[in-house]
């Protein structure tokens, strides 16, 4: 019998198997920044979401109170701001997130009658870490307590969304624009203007909750001011990313302002987030993007330049004195030269 050779299995070669290393290697380079998108994408989506229910149970709540806006000193409010006193429901004179989340039927730390000092902080950081309503889903910031952490008020997830003191805010003489009063300053006149949802204005006009959180700057991480009788926002809101004094949105290091070739940190990451995640200043306005929820409640997304146009932060009637254009950021008064002074008084539309 003539026996033939025997058979070998031929295994891959290790050029070969460098080859389809490197295949893989290339193919999981060009996949996972599309999947990163997507995912972006996905969450932006549900940010969106969030801010649609949210402004929808704004106007629930002005249903169910005669027109008044959840949030205010004369509204929800009330017995922070007059008394200093928590009700169990808002824990601070400008708190919006608590009586909505009551309304929507949530039941939090604070609505069994505990009206202590630690059920305040207790509900507060019920609101930043169990409430998926009220959390962007792009927001893992942590924020610092002010004047400084204890026991009770600690570092944890910022808030994700503010609402404008120049809706929620009395109108009457102050100089702290953006306080419990924000009425005949420099930049701004108001009338008789009370935080009532008849009295905003133009509906799809009007940005009633935005990205932002107060306080966060090019030097500091954020922090929240949790006195219960905090002025300018304290924790929920403040006059909008158009002012240069409040930090809801700090442009100085995006180009064009102040301090753009410093090399400071971008510091717009901390209120835009569904764009660029990037800490370098410089980044082109189109990169860091951020949702406008208005008071019809559809939800835009836009820039951060963008995001500063005057119209959309007071009430339709509002006189921007011609000294208004001094507290914006350059990029505002570049873009809407005629409603930040610079052919005179400005009204609202």
């Amino acid at each position: 019998m003539t026996i033939g050779p025997k058979s070998c299995r031929r295994g891959f070669t290790l050029i070969e198997l460098l080859v389809v290393i490197a295949v893989i290697a290339l193919l999981i380079s060009i996949l996972l920044p599309s999947l990163g998108a997507a995912r972006g994408v996905a969450r932006r989506v549900v940010c969106q979401s969030n801010l649609k229910q949210l402004t929808s149970a704004i106007s629930m709540y002005g249903d169910t109170y005669k027109e008044g806006l959840v949030g205010s000193p004369l509204t929800s409010g009330y017995d922070a701001g007059k008394d200093g006193k928590f009700n169990g429901v808002a824990v601070q004179q400008w708190d919006w997130i608590g009586p909505l989340a009551s309304m929507m039927g949530m039941v939090g730390p604070g609505e069994g009658g505990d009206y202590s000092e630690e059920a305040r902080a207790a509900r507060f950081d019920w609101y930043r870490s169990q409430l998926k309503t009220f959390i962007c889903t792009e927001n893992d910031i942590q924020s610092n307590a002010y004047p400084g952490s204890t026991a009770l008020w600690t570092t944890g997830r910022m808030l994700s969304y503010n609402m404008s003191t120049q809706f929620s805010s009395i109108a009457a003489s102050s100089s702290e624009l953006g306080g419990t009063r924000a009425d005949n300053t420099v930049s701004s006149k108001r009338g008789g203007y009370r935080p009532k949802l008849s009295r905003i204005g133009t509906p799809h006009m009007k940005a009633i909750l935005f990205e932002g959180h107060r306080f966060a700057t090019i030097s500091d991480v954020p922090d929240y001011d949790y006195a219960i009788k905090a002025t300018f926002g304290g924790m929920f809101g403040g006059t909008g990313p158009w002012l240069r004094g409040n930090k809801e949105l700090d442009r100085t290091a995006a180009p064009g302002e102040g301090l753009s070739n410093f090399g400071f940190e971008d510091a717009r990451r901390y209120a835009f987030r569904h764009g660029s995640k990037g800490r370098a200043a410089k980044t082109p306005g189109s990169q860091v993007l951020g949702s406008l929820a208005y008071l019809d409640t559809h939800v835009q997304i836009m820039d951060d330049g963008a995001a500063t146009n005057p119209d959309y932060w007071f009430p339709t009637g509002t006189k921007l004195v011609k000294a208004f254009g001094s507290d914006t950021w350059n990029y505002t008064k570049n873009t809407w030269p005629s409603k930040t002074g610079k052919d005179g008084d400005y009204i609202v539309p």
